[in-house]
């Protein structure tokens, strides 16, 4: 494997903003439920499918790197 290897995902968390329905949206909280991830939005009582939300992926290192401390 490339040592520089990332895999690139949407990283849903409390705060970050979306886009759904052509409008800012912001994640209230995550949800895992019958084996389907679920996203809720502040102000939405209804959760949402993460496939219709827009969100920028985030970068993952798929290799280990050494901690600050050198160990």
């Amino acid at each position: 494997m490339d040592p520089t290897a990332y895999y690139y995902m949407p990283l849903f968390k409390p705060g970050t903003f979306v886009q759904w329905n052509h409008q800012r949206e912001t994640v209230s909280h995550v949800v895992v439920r019958r084996h389907a991830l679920m996203v809720y939005l502040v102000g939405h009582e209804s959760p949402v499918y993460p496939e219709a939300l827009h969100l920028a992926p985030t970068a993952f290192r798929l290799t280990r790197t050494p901690d600050a401390d050198g160990s």
